[in-house]
């Protein structure tokens, strides 16, 4: 589990324009900002009849030995892989298709890894198609049974909801293995946007091995003068 401090009054996006972010405010967009939340999220290794809690054991291709390096919050989140399943996740929902974090990922890829400076608006890209939730820090065992059964599991149990009662529903969703984690990236079409009348959204899944439900108020979600989503 990683934990980020912050010093009270320290620097954020509204203080200083971009590219001008030092490091604590990058990595205060990426995981504790309008538009990224940390959260808990308890794991419920039990089928729905109710039988006993499989073990790390039963997990086919589980790996009692295997080691997983600290990492960071775009790419890791690191620690070493327990012989019992994990109980609970450390987890960061955030909008990957919103500017401001493309703009925070970018800087800290190009700083960790000593990139000239003129690779900086290729890293950060061009908008997605749909609104994207990245939901980062999910434990790899999940996956024991490949991508493709996250992917639907994401896809059947999760939802978008607005304080101005509309819902909608994901239009693809990737699963991506990385090192030490694993991310869901959640894509919600963008055919009818929205905007701050629809005051505010949560998220809301129910995805087998854990629920979970994260809200998120549109205004707040303000950069350079327009909803950032």
């Amino acid at each position: 589990m990683f934990v980020l401090l912050f010093a009270a009054g320290a620097a954020d996006w509204r203080s200083k324009a971009f590219p001008d972010w030092d490091e604590d405010t990058v990595l205060r967009v990426l995981t504790d900002s309008p538009w990224a939340n940390a959260r808990t999220v308890k794991l419920e290794w039990r089928k729905r009849e109710d039988q006993p809690p499989i073990t790390y054991k039963d997990v086919p291709g589980a790996d009692p030995a295997r080691r997983t390096p600290v990492g960071s919050p775009v790419g890791g989140i690191g620690g070493k892989v327990k012989e019992t399943l994990p109980d609970r996740a450390d987890l960061i929902f955030r909008w990957a298709s919103a500017l401001p974090v493309r703009h925070a990922r970018a800087l800290y890829q190009l700083r960790d890894e000593k990139l000239p400076v003129g690779r900086l608006n290729a890293m950060i890209g061009v908008p997605q198609e749909n609104y994207v939730l990245e939901v980062f820090g999910l434990p790899i065992v999940m996956a024991h049974q490949g991508t493709g059964s996250i992917e639907a599991v994401f896809r059947q149990g999760t939802t978008l909801r607005t304080k101005s009662g509309r819902l909608l529903r994901p239009v693809k969703v990737e699963a991506v293995l990385g090192a030490a984690e694993l991310t869901v990236r959640i894509h919600f079409a963008r055919t009818n946007p929205l905007t701050e009348k629809d005051r505010e959204i949560e998220i809301a899944g129910d995805v087998q091995v854990m629920e979970f439900r994260e809200k998120f108020k549109l205004g707040t979600m303000i950069y350079q003068g327009r909803l950032e989503l």
